[in-house]
């Protein structure tokens, strides 16, 4: 039986919220249930959200990952193989591509509880756009998590902790997203800030193809949990060449990007995704009232 035939009964009982929750893990790996709320189910309420997770849980779709090792007792969700099916065929149905293009899900491993809080506190970016897009601050935009956002860079590469696309007046401005908590000594950081500048002299070099040019014209945001850690890495980042660079506390980065695009949406192009950004997920915009799940 091919995937979506076994995927078919699961998909045809999911609200539109559901089918987006699905893809939002496929990338994202993990959420707990406030981001779940956020990202997913804004007009419910907390409750009623932590109830239908069980309720995808009963069905077989989702998996809550438990860390009772670790002094953190939060629960972690993710999707269950049946869920990583039905969302493979969401992806399939959504981009017209193979099952197979998709990424293999990523999965945990001896270092789960440090890569877990850094994968979380990532993914809490992400739903603070969602809630940037849905009040009308943010023009259309598109966000390439980790296990996408990779870049061949020849005999190196460079992985962002993940990609966002703005639409713009000529086309797509793209920001390169690092969720630094302290963790990364600083001389690795200053290597992955090497990979960066060799990435944008790779870009500008291919000034006539327009997927790598918007690469080129990339800016660098780093999100840090310590003011004085963002002081420390701003100037690796300055003597890495990187003049695109923002660096602040996490908690204001997208704030501050959502004020820094005010006014853009009247400024919109018509332009398509770049061929790299395949599989992105679609951050929501203002729309009609929410579902009510049956």
């Amino acid at each position: 039986m091919r995937s979506s035939e076994r995927a078919a009964p699961a998909l045809a009982c999911l609200t539109p919220r559901d089918r987006a929750l699905l893809r939002v893990l496929q990338d994202l790996r993990y959420l707990t249930c406030p981001q779940a709320h956020r990202a997913c189910y804004p007009a419910m309420t907390l409750r009623s959200v932590r109830l239908r997770l069980g309720e995808l849980r009963r069905r077989g779709l989702l998996a809550p990952l438990r860390r009772d090792a670790f002094t953190d007792r939060r629960t972690f969700w993710g999707l269950a193989p049946l869920g990583r099916t039905a969302a493979g065929v969401l992806e399939s149905i959504e981009h017209a591509g193979p099952e197979a293009g998709r990424p293999e899900p990523p999965r945990a491993d001896a270092r789960a509880a440090l890569q877990l809080e850094h994968l979380i506190t990532t993914n809490e970016l992400f739903c603070e756009l969602c809630e940037a897009g849905r009040a009308g601050r943010l023009p259309a935009a598109y966000w390439l998590a980790g296990c996408r956002s990779a870049v061949d860079l020849g005999h190196t590469s460079v992985v962002p902790d993940a990609t966002l696309l703005i639409r713009g007046p000529r086309g797509w401005w793209t920001y390169f997203l690092e969720r630094d908590r302290g963790t990364m000594p600083l001389h690795a950081m200053r290597d992955k800030f090497a990979r960066y500048r060799l990435l944008i002299t790779i870009a500008d070099a291919q000034d006539a193809d327009p997927a790598w040019q918007t690469r080129a014209d990339g800016w660098l945001l780093l999100a840090c949990d310590d003011l004085r850690r963002a002081r420390q890495i701003a100037s690796l980042a300055a003597d890495a060449g990187l003049e695109r660079a923002w660096t602040g506390a996490a908690d204001a980065c997208i704030a501050g990007l959502a004020a820094s695009l005010k006014g853009l949406e009247a400024l919109e192009s018509n332009a398509p995704l770049p061929a790299w950004a395949a599989g992105a997920l679609a951050i929501p915009q203002i729309g009609p009232a929410e579902e009510v799940p049956s």
